[in-house]
């Protein structure tokens, strides 16, 4: 937003970014705030709220605001704020007005106008007199996303960020030599209706894109200036514009640089050539976004467009090019049953991913699955306030579905998909599979699982493995959840 409004407001406006992200303690946010305050003499103050987990603070901080100058405007926007702007704004009495959706043009709109109150009457603005009015807020998104590419990063400290890359045993952050890394998004919209995805309600259905030209030259500018040697591309729907997709790659090569895409990619875009064309550029592993193993989940449940039969084809290019696989599934949608948890089961073996991440069926706001849940009475009230859901929880209180029992066989899958069946150790890719398991315990120390199949890895590549097997047997021999599950699997105990 920022950069977005130093390059096209006239005249050019003083901007400050202060990311409350990079302080420890909520008396040390409101210090810099209040310091910061009295330095700039501001007269509009906006919160961005990309995720839920934010929300506790923004009484505080808007507090702290309005305390200093009572006339400030104060605005809030963001994903999360899309998604609840009603309630934000009822309960929160220090914000002036909330942004709905996209707010690059909408923002630029009022710091050019000379009279602010009457632009936050027009879309995409929401304030007590347009939610007194049953006035539903609409998107106001610029119609191309060339001028939303270039972030100036000179507007933050880089050197106080570290972005870690997503798993993957080619990650660069473990080898010698520092990181560079900056992220990208290309693209906008997504014009699928996944019940699980609130995607279409921050940027719609309808797909926008960034030339490649502008892209390039971005990514040349962050080269250059910067040296990253990892760009990661956070777009939802990267290869819709198949076409589009190649070029990009193609003129990515020529960097020489690390490419990740953590959201995902849809594996019914992919071909051959653009498979190729990813490696050429730096990729080296995808995260396919499959989501089920079961047509039936696909389909009737998650209305996801994804021809399972074409997978194997798929994956099987990929790893021809020698790309790692990864996918994600999710378990748990109501309407599921065993034996579609079962066909996911089997089809991670057949197809032979090399990595899977299972997640729950989680009720975000904005989603289908939100509003279903919610009809339904399957959400317990202490879960309905912004903020209040954990995706670290199976909250779902559906017929047909025990949440013990969905926590426990998300738990095994993961076990038996990564672990117990690796795919990797089983086609004798030995160095691989070592390098997966320890990027697990970067992550998760002493995780015995990680730790007896890095043993088998590690003698079967010559390397000193008793170390690590004995790693094993200290947690097994102390904890009896790890000693039941190893038991369950098969492991020595």
């Amino acid at each position: 937003m920022a950069s977005y409004l130093m390059s096209r407001a006239m005249p050019t406006p003083m901007v400050r970014i202060l990311d409350f992200n990079l302080f420890a303690t909520p008396e040390e946010r409101i210090e810099v705030l209040r310091r910061l305050l009295a330095e700039l003499q501001p007269t509009l103050v906006g919160f961005s709220m990309s995720y839920d987990i934010s929300y506790p603070h923004v009484a505080s901080l808007s507090g702290v605001v309005k305390q200093f100058d009572p006339t400030i405007l104060t605005l809030m926007g963001g994903p999360a704020v899309t998604t609840a702007w009603g309630e934000i704004l009822e309960n929160q009495p220090n914000l002036d007005a909330l942004c709905y959706s996209e707010g690059e043009k909408a923002l630029l709109d009022l710091v050019e106008s000379t009279d602010w109150l009457t632009q936050l009457r027009q879309q995409p603005w929401v304030t007590r007199d347009s939610l007194a009015a049953h006035q539903a807020p609409q998107a106001v998104v610029p119609e191309h996303l060339n001028d939303v590419i270039k972030l100036d990063y000179e507007l933050v400290e880089n050197h106080r960020y570290s972005m870690k890359e997503a798993f993957s045993p080619f990650v660069t952050y473990r080898n010698d030599g520092e990181t560079r890394q900056f992220f990208i998004v290309t693209s906008r919209g997504c014009p699928f209706k996944c019940v699980f995805c609130a995607e279409p309600s921050f940027h719609g259905k309808t797909m926008r894109y960034a030339d490649v030209d502008v892209i390039i030259d971005h990514v040349r500018h962050l080269v250059e200036h910067y040296r990253m040697n990892v760009l990661t591309i956070y777009d939802d729907q990267l290869l819709l514009d198949r076409k589009r997709a190649k070029e990009l790659f193609r003129r990515l090569a020529e960097f020489k640089i690390r490419i990740e895409m953590p959201n995902g990619i849809t594996l019914s875009f992919i071909d051959d050539e653009l498979a190729a064309l990813m490696k050429s550029a730096g990729v080296d592993t995808v995260f396919l976004a499959i989501e089920s193993g079961s047509d039936y989940v696909l389909k009737k449940i998650i209305n996801k467009p994804i021809q399972l039969d074409k997978a194997q084809g798929v994956i099987n290019s990929l790893k021809r090019n020698d790309i790692f696989v990864q996918s994600f599934f999710i378990i748990g949608f109501p309407g599921e049953l065993e034996e579609h948890r079962e066909a996911t089961r089997r089809f991670i073996s057949e197809v032979g991913i090399d990595w899977s991440f299972f997640n729950f069926a989680t009720p975000l706001r904005g989603s289908e699955l939100f509003k279903i849940s919610l009809e339904n009475g399957w959400i317990d009230a202490r879960y309905l306030g912004i903020g209040k859901v954990d995706m670290s929880e199976y909250i779902i209180r559906a017929p047909g579905l025990d949440p013990e029992h969905i926590t426990d066989q998300i738990y095994r899958m993961n076990l038996e998909a990564n672990f117990v069946n690796n795919q990797r150790m089983k086609i004798g890719d030995y160095q691989t599979a070592k390098r997966c398991f320890e990027e697990v315990l970067e992550r998760h120390p002493n995780h015995p699982f990680a730790l007896y199949y890095l043993s088998i890895a590690q003698r079967a590549l010559g390397a000193e493995a008793e170390h690590t097997l004995r790693q094993y047997e200290a947690i097994i021999a102390t904890d009896v959840r790890w000693r039941h599950l190893a038991q369950s699997f098969g492991l020595p105990i």
